[in-house]
């Protein structure tokens, strides 16, 4: 019965989606972290995340790429800040 319920546990807490995140900004470039575990819609969430961090210092996001962090279950998303 544990087992059971903590294989229930983790199935049920794996469909909660975290936020993404700012890992980095130097006015340049912004880094968004988003869970590998994220649904289709993560990257454009990332993208408006990436778009409202340039608009502080007046410039718009471009994509630049993707890397997976090893060891993690987290992609970060590199954006030019234009």
């Amino acid at each position: 019965m544990r087992k059971i319920s903590i294989a229930l546990a983790v199935f049920l807490l794996a469909g909660c989606e975290a936020d993404p995140l700012v890992s980095d900004f130097n006015g340049h470039s912004v880094k968004i972290q988003t869970s590998a575990f994220s649904t289709a819609d993560a990257r454009p969430k990332a993208q408006a995340e990436a778009d409202r961090i340039c608009g502080r210092v007046g410039k718009r996001a471009e994509y630049a790429s993707s890397r997976e962090v090893p060891g993690t279950y987290v992609y970060e998303h590199l954006f030019l800040c234009l």
